[in-house]
This record gives structure tokens, sequence and C-alpha cells, in this order.
């Protein structure tokens, strides 16, 4: 056998490996997030390319846009438009994010499409659409360069083209557009890590990201904080926490008809915020108590 011919070999295991790493780690988290498709199957005649399929004025677009409407009553353009860029790098964060911190890889999106799905609400089944993600694995080469670093450039490099065109579209401004998309990537990150097994490494590469000087994802206010409340059942008084991901952007929702102020927004003073999460913590406590 030639030198080149095993090298050759070589290659294609090391690119099976990669590739049966991505498919187990997808395998794990797809149960935990129906909201968002991802696969490393091919894109298909439904998939566009990002280019594609962000298009000034194109159906991709739009039909983001009027989505969003059904979060809220009364909302205008630059409302939508806070509602998609975080809703889209919401799902952009899982996807990509669940390769990043289940296997090490920064993968790039060959392809998406706009797609319905059923999500369970209460005891019965809703219509609903996520974003669906064709990945497309790195070379194995450009594998071994994967870092922090390189993901939060590859995911900004992603979004920025978006920014551009919604701030065009919609009136909404680029700082604000990015303060959000941050927020979605540290909760997506946390959200990751909880399914993992693990979310002090994800926080830390999050921070790690949106904390960096030198990218639009930067963020001042975003961080994590610890929520504490005091339970008392048949076994006694204990005390539970959760951490939960206190914004640096605001999606606009307070705007819309009736609307009011996130649990975790950052426009609420400090006292307030953290008593609206340990409610949430209580309710969240409390639902799982009565589930079988």
């Amino acid at each position: 056998m030639s030198l080149s011919h095993e090298r050759q070999e070589e290659r294609r295991a090391d690119d099976g490996a990669l590739r049966g790493s991505a498919l187990g780690v997808l395998a794990r988290l797809r149960p935990s997030f129906p909201e968002v498709g991802f696969s490393l199957e091919a894109t298909g005649d439904d998939c566009l390319s990002g280019d594609e399929f962000w298009v000034e004025e194109g159906a991709g677009l739009e039909a983001g846009l009027a989505y969003q409407d059904r979060f809220a009553e009364g909302m205008d353009d630059r409302i939508r438009a806070a509602h998609l860029i975080a809703f889209y790098s919401n799902q952009l964060a899982l996807a990509l994010g669940g390769l990043y911190l289940g296997a090490g890889i920064v993968a790039a999106v060959r392809g998406l499409r706009f797609e319905e799905f059923s999500r369970p609400y209460g005891e019965r089944l809703v219509a609903a659409k996520r974003f669906h993600f064709s990945l497309a694995l790195p070379a194995v080469g450009d594998q071994l360069r994967a870092n922090t670093d390189v993901f939060g450039e590859a995911f900004a490099a992603h979004l920025a083209p978006i920014v551009a065109m919604l701030k065009r579209r919609a009136g909404l401004s680029s700082g604000a557009q990015w303060r959000l998309a941050a927020d979605s990537l540290a909760g997506g990150f946390l959200e990751i890590g909880r399914v993992l097994g693990d979310e002090e490494t994800a926080m830390a590469r999050a921070l790690a990201i949106v904390k960096r000087a030198d990218t639009p994802l930067l963020s001042d206010k975003l961080r994590y904080e610890d929520i504490a409340v005091e339970i008392g059942d048949t076994a006694g008084n204990r005390t539970v926490s959760r951490i939960y991901r206190v914004r640096g952007g605001c999606c606009l929702y307070y705007r819309t008809e009736d609307g009011s102020f996130c649990d975790s927004c950052v426009l609420l003073p400090p006292d307030d915020r953290r008593a609206r999460l340990q409610a949430h913590l209580l309710a969240l406590q409390a639902s799982q108590r009565q589930s079988p």
C-alpha cells in the first residue's frame, strides 16, 4: 500500500470518527430541543443557503417576521425584527452549540428551511414552526483549530448579514440586534449545558464569547445569576437553586398590546427581576412535583 493511499485511509477514518461523534451528540440532544431542527443530512430541494433564505423582501424573511405575530398582539416591524433575531439566534445557538459543547466541533450551516412541526402545550399538541439547519462538519484539519474564539467568530459571521438586512428592512439598530443574539447564545449554551450535565463549562464558554472586546456579540450587562428559594414540604424546609441567564438586550415585548417585561429583562430593577425569577423557580418546582 502506498503512503498516499495510507493517508487517504487515515483521513477517511478520521472523517468517519468525526461524523460518528457528531451524530451521537445530535441524537442525545434532539429529544431535549424539539423546537429546533438539526441534522447532517443532505440539504434537499426544500433547503436554501443562508444567502438564499435571508433575502430582503424574500419569502423566508417575510415568513419569519410574520410568524412572530403569534407571540403578541400589536407588533410593529421593529418588534417583529427583535423577536425574529432572538428566535433565530437561539435556534442557531442550540444547533451549532450542541455540537461544539458536546463534541468540540465547530460546524457550519449548509442549508436551512422554516418548517412546521407539532410541539406539546399542556396535554395537547399545537402546530408551530421552527428553523431546520442542515449542518456541515469541518475538515479534520480545520477541526484541530476549533476553540471558543473560532466558534464565536463563525456564529457572528453567520448572523452579520442577517442583522444588516433586518436593520434595513425593519429599522432595528444593529446594536440592539447583537445584544439579543448574545442573549440567545448565552441562553442556548446554558440549556445545552443542563442537558449535558456541565453547566459551568457551557457558561464559561458563552461568557468567553459575549465578553470578548472585539466581537459584535459583546454585551456588558448580560450575565448569569444563581437564584435560590426555600421550599417547605413533608421532608421539611430545603433550599433549591437554579442558574438563569440575565439579559443584556430587550426584545421590546413590553411595547406590544398588553405586553410586559420578561422575567429576566435588562430593563427591570434587579430586585424585581430576582423576585420574578424566584417565582418562576417556585412554579417550576411545583410543576415537577406534580409530574408523574
